[in-house]
C-alpha cells in the first residue's frame, strides 16, 4: 500500500494536479487559448478511456505489477520529451505518451491491487491509497514555485527523470494478489489443508453480463459526472481564480491546495463510512455537494465565496472518490474488477473529456465562467440521481470474498 501511495503522490504533484499550473505557462509561451488547453486535457482523457479495455486485459494477462512498471517508464520518457517540445505536434506526441504511461501506472492498476488484497475494509484501503494523490496535490504550490523560478521545461524534464529513476524500485514492491504467495485477502492465511490458487480470470461474471446490468451503467454515469466536474475544476481553477480575483499563479495554486486538504478530510470520512454505510447514498451525497460548490462559484465575487466553494468541492471529491472502486467490487467481485473498470472507462471518458472542454469553450465565448459552472452543477445533479436509483442488492448476485 505504501508503494501505491507514493505513485499516487508522484502523479498528483507532477501530472494530474499540476496540469492547471502548467496551463498559464503554456498559454503564455505558445499563445494558446483556454479552449486549446482544455482540448489537450480532453485528448488525454480520451486516450485513457479508449485504452481502458486494453488496460484491463493487460492487467488480467500480465498482472498489475508489470503494467505499473511499463507505465512509469512511459510517463518518465514522455515528460522528458515534453520538456523539449517546440510546437503543438511535438507537444501532443509527448503528452500522449505521458497519458498512456499515467494510465498504466495509475488508478486501475493500483485499485486492482487493493481489490485483490482487501475485502472487509476495502473502502478504507482505497481511501488510504487515494491519500497519495492528495498528498501530491499539497505539493502543487511547490511545483508552481519551481516553474516560476526555473521554467516549466526544467520542471518537466526533472519530473521525467524522477519517474524513470523510481520505476523499477517501486514496481518491485507490488505482489499481484495474495494467492500468489499462499495467502488470502485481508492478510488471512489458509486453514490447514486448504490450498490457494493464482486466479486472475474474470470468472463468475462475463463481459456481456456486466454490460447488460443496470448497475454497471448507473455507476459509470455517476462516476463520469463526477469526473466532468473534478476534471474541469482541476484544469480551470487556477485560471479562474487568477482572473476573477486577480491573483498570481503561485497564489492561485496555493488556494487550490485548500481543495486538496479538504479532499483528504473527505477521503478519511469516505473510507470509514464506506465500510459501514450504504455506498450509494454516500456517493449521491458527494455529488450533491459538488453541485452546490459549482453554484457558489457562479456568484463568486469574493475570496470568501471561492474559499467556501473550494472547501465543499474538496470534501465532496474526497468523500466520493474511494467509493467508486469499492462499489464496483461489491457488485461484480474482485476477479472481474479489472475487466469492469476497463469497460467503465469508455463511459467515464465522456465526462472526463467533455467537462474541461465544455468549460473552456464557454469561458472563451462568454469571457467568464458563470454559465460553465452552471452546466457543471447540472451534471452533478445527474450523477446524484444515478446513484440514488441504483438497486440495493446487486442483481448479478456476485460479491467478492
Amino acid at each position: 500500500m505504501g508503494g501505491a501511495m507514493v505513485i499516487q503522490a508522484l502523479q498528483g504533484s507532477l501530472f494530474y494536479q499540476a496540469f492547471g499550473v502548467y496551463a498559464p505557462f503554456w498559454m503564455a509561451e505558445f499563445g494558446w487559448s483556454r479552449t486549446t488547453i482544455s482540448l489537450i486535457n480532453s485528448l488525454h482523457r480520451s486516450e485513457s478511456g479508449l485504452l481502458g479495455p486494453v488496460h484491463g486485459w493487460i492487467i488480467q494477462r500480465f498482472g498489475p505489477q508489470r503494467a505499473i512498471l511499463a507505465g512509469m517508464a512511459l510517463l518518465g520518457a514522455g515528460y522528458v520529451s515534453l520538456g523539449f517540445a517546440q510546437n503543438f505536434g511535438s507537444f501532443m506526441a509527448a503528452f500522449m505518451v505521458m497519458a498512456i504511461g499515467s494510465s498504466l501506472c495509475g488508478f486501475m492498476s493500483l485499485m486492482t491491487l487493493v481489490v485483490n488484497w482487501f475485502a472487509r475494509l476495502r473502502a478504507r484501503a482505497m481511501a488510504l491509497v487515494a491519500f497519495g494523490m492528495s498528498i501530491g496535490g499539497l505539493l502543487v504550490t511547490v511545483v508552481a514555485w519551481l516553474m516560476v523560478t526555473y521554467g516549466w521545461r526544467a520542471v518537466a524534464i526533472g519530473s521525467g527523470a524522477l519517474f524513470l529513476l523510481l520505476a523499477f524500485p517501486l514496481a518491485r514492491v507490488f505482489v499481484n494478489d495474495p494467492e500468489s504467495i499462499g495467502a488470502r485477502p485481508d492478510g488471512a492465511r489458509p486453514e490447514a489443508g486448504e490450498t490457494t490458487t493464482h486466479d486472475v480470470t474474470p470468472g463468475a461474471v462475463s463481459a456481456r453480463r456486466v454490460l447488460r446490468s443496470p448497475e454497471f451503467w448507473l455507476i459509470s454515469i455517476g462516476h463520469s459526472s463526477a469526473l466532468a466536474i473534478v476534471g474541469a475544476v482541476s484544469v480551470h481553477f487556477v485560471l479562474f481564480v487568477g482572473s476573477a480575483l486577480e491573483m498570481s499563479v503561485t497564489a492561485a495554486a496555493a488556494m487550490f491546495t485548500l481543495i486538496v486538504v479538504c479532499q483528504m478530510v473527505g477521503q478519511a470520512a469516505g473510507g470509514f463510512l464506506g465500510d459501514h454505510f450504504d455506498k450509494r447514498w454516500l456517493a449521491a451525497g458527494g455529488m450533491g455537494m459538488h453541485s452546490v460548490a459549482m453554484l457558489l462559484l457562479i456568484t463568486a465575487a469574493s475570496t470568501a465565496t471561492v474559499i467556501a466553494a473550494a472547501i465543499l468541492h474538496g470534501l465532496a471529491w474526497g468523500l466520493r472518490g474511494p467509493l467508486m472502486s469499492a462499489i464496483r467490487a461489491d457488485y461484480f467481485g474482485r476477479k472481474a474488477f479489472a475487466m469492469v473498470m476497463g469497460y467503465s472507462s469508455l463511459v467515464i471518458m465522456v465526462g472526463a473529456v467533455l467537462g474541461p472542454l465544455v468549460v473552456g469553450l464557454l469561458a472563451d465565448l462568454r469571457g467568464d465562467y458563470g454559465l460553465a459552472f452552471g452546466v457543471l452543477a447540472a451534471i452533478g445533479l445527474l450523477g446524484t440521481l444515478a446513484f440514488l436509483v441504483m438497486p440495493r442488492v446487486p442483481s448479478l448476485g456476485v460479491r467478492s470474498p
